[in-house]
């Protein structure tokens, strides 16, 4: 079940990469944008004579005629000739649909198709509306009407400014916040890259891709109010489901992380969440496929959701306290830093519902987000330090737990794991050669068991030196005075060959320089084993072993003879 879990964190990040994707394939508006060139914030009135508000960054009065979503209402302004000299109108509206007129010309029109993958909406739309030149003092009229009532309905900051220049001013205003997210979402799929292809602990490799996918959909979330990605894609809507659809996933990976580092992976409390976050997914995604309701309008589910998933793991840290077990300072640190982002999370969740809030829905959590994003690059930097540490430690052992000290070649259990090798890998032919060192008892009885040792590591620098020179050749000791090599490779008899004349060389070189008392003598015998037919590995190896002893009774009897 655990490595479901990794799986339903790469579903989330696939779900992720699918509405990123559909950025760069809708766009807003596919109604025109009329007249070649198109395109403040006072002295704006009403037909009926009122003024309405529209400052710079504040949302209009929800009471106010701008937000009538039956009548169409109209807006004007007298403006001067200088005024535009090189400037165009430039301001953000939030889902009305509107025409602008110098007079009784249209200059600009916007009502955009509203495609059903948006929901009723389209979200926020930049605009930058080139006005034709004029002499003397025009009327600028706006009339409009809005597709829902609301603070989500506004025209915001109407002012006079060069395109370029406006859109300039966006983009330094925003920059900071989308390196912000821009980061995390890098972070997050190195993380989820890492953490997928890492031979670690599942439980561990669990925690490091939900901490991947959670930066991928918080990066997702944040970057939403930084007007960077619509200026890139001019795609308010589906920006506007992509901030939705993350707030419905988020508490998955959320969830998997937290229960993954308090060891709580089995809980029942993670299966909740998921039926939770199913059942929200699949309401959102029949609210797209109906069009019973904007998915905006159950956005209060995607709240609660997030707010028991928090109780959950507030309840979890809580039993984690209680049963005083024993966690080290990275953990109490990652404890924090995951406080402080649900923390600012849901200050961002209660101001959405105060009168007057912000527009940037995710000022606070992208603060959170700033601090959890330092501590966790100390914590999987330390971690990842360690792991990789033990790893090594491992890999070390495992090394020497296959080495034969004496000799330095590979031992019996490295020959034993080598066969398992063999007989699992199909076809192909390999020789196994069969070697024993003659003498050792005569030696180690009358020269002692130091002189005896030498001697085993003269055999086996014998075998190194000549047989183990080929490649694709393994050399063993597998006992006291008994060594073996296996010779793999499309021409191996011919390598076999050469591999013996240099092996008789060498102890005829080594008896001749090195004089030793009883000399160095090593009779050796071959098998050819090919798997998938003929012989058994057993069989080749009892075959190499008797031609081996037929070799030492022949160097016996040409001593005695």
């Amino acid at each position: 079940m655990n490595k479901t879990y990794a799986y339903i964190n790469l579903a989330i990040v696939a779900i992720a990469t699918v509405l990123l994707g559909l950025l760069f394939v809708f766009r807003i508006p596919d109604g025109n944008v009329f007249t070649p060139n198109r395109p403040l914030n006072d002295n704006w009135v009403y037909n009926g004579g009122a003024s309405p508000n529209v400052r710079q960054d504040e949302a209009a009065d929800p009471e106010s005629p701008v937000f009538d979503p039956v009548n169409t209402i109209s807006m004007s302004r007298k403006i001067e000739w200088p005024t535009f000299n090189g400037a165009d109108l430039c301001f953000t509206t939030c889902n009305l649909n509107f025409k602008i007129y110098l007079d009784e010309e249209l200059i600009y029109d916007f009502k955009p198709k509203i495609r059903p993958i948006y929901g009723d909406y389209y979200g926020e739309y930049i605009h930058v509306v080139n006005v034709p030149e004029f002499s003397g003092s025009r009327t600028l009229t706006i009339e409009y009407d809005s597709l829902l009532k609301g603070e989500w309905t506004s025209f915001r900051g109407i002012h006079a400014e060069s395109g370029a220049s406006y859109i300039k001013g966006i983009l330094q205003r925003n920059f900071w916040k989308f390196v912000l997210s821009f980061s995390s979402l890098f972070l997050g799929i190195l993380l989820v890259i890492f953490g997928s292809f890492q031979n670690r602990r599942v439980t561990k490799m669990i925690e490091t891709v939900s901490l991947g996918t959670m930066a991928i959909v918080l990066a997702l979330y944040t970057h939403t109010g930084t007007h960077i990605m619509f200026l890139v894609t001019g795609n308010p809507g589906i920006i506007r489901l992509m901030e939705h659809m993350c707030l419905v996933l988020l508490p998955v990976p959320a969830m998997l992380f937290f229960s993954a580092m308090t060891e709580n992976l089995n809980s029942h409390l993670v299966k909740i969440t998921l039926w939770l976050v199913t059942g929200n997914f699949i309401l959102c995604l029949i609210c797209l496929i109906t069009g019973i309701t904007d998915f905006h309008n159950i956005l209060i589910v995607s709240h609660a959701i997030i707010a028991i998933v928090i109780g959950f793991m507030i309840f979890m840290f809580v039993r984690e306290m209680k049963l005083d077990k024993e966690r080290d300072n990275r953990y109490r640190y990652m404890v924090f830093a995951f406080g402080v982002l649900f923390t600012t999370g849901t200050i961002d969740i209660i101001r959405y519902y105060l009168p007057g809030w912000e527009e940037d829905t995710a000022a606070a959590t992208r603060i959170g987000l700033t601090v959890f994003f330092i501590v966790l690059l100390i914590y999987e930097t330390t971690s990842l330090i360690e792991t990789n540490k033990r790893s090594l430690e491992s890999d070390i052992q495992a090394r020497l737990a296959r080495v034969d000290g004496l000799t330095g070649l590979s031992n019996r259990l490295a020959f034993n794991e080598c066969e398992d090798v063999l007989q699992n890998g199909g076809s192909g032919k390999c020789i196994l050669v069969q070697f024993d060192v003659n003498d050792l008892k005569k030696v180690n009885d009358q020269q002692g068991h130091l002189e005896g040792d030498r001697r085993i590591i003269a055999a086996a620098d014998a075998i190194k030196q000549t047989f183990g020179t080929f490649a694709g050749t393994w050399c063993f000791r597998t006992g006291g005075d008994e060594f073996m090599a296996i010779m793999t490779g499309t021409d191996v008899e011919k390598e076999y060959d050469k591999a013996v004349e240099l092996f008789e060389k060498y102890i005829d070189d080594y008896n001749d320089n090195e004089k030793p008392e009883i000399p160095l003598s090593i009779p050796c015998g071959m098998a050819v084993y090919e798997g998938g037919g003929g012989m058994s590995l057993a069989m080749t190896e009892r075959l190499a072993d008797d031609r081996m002893y037929a070799k030492k009774t022949e160097i016996k009897e040409k001593k005695t003879g």
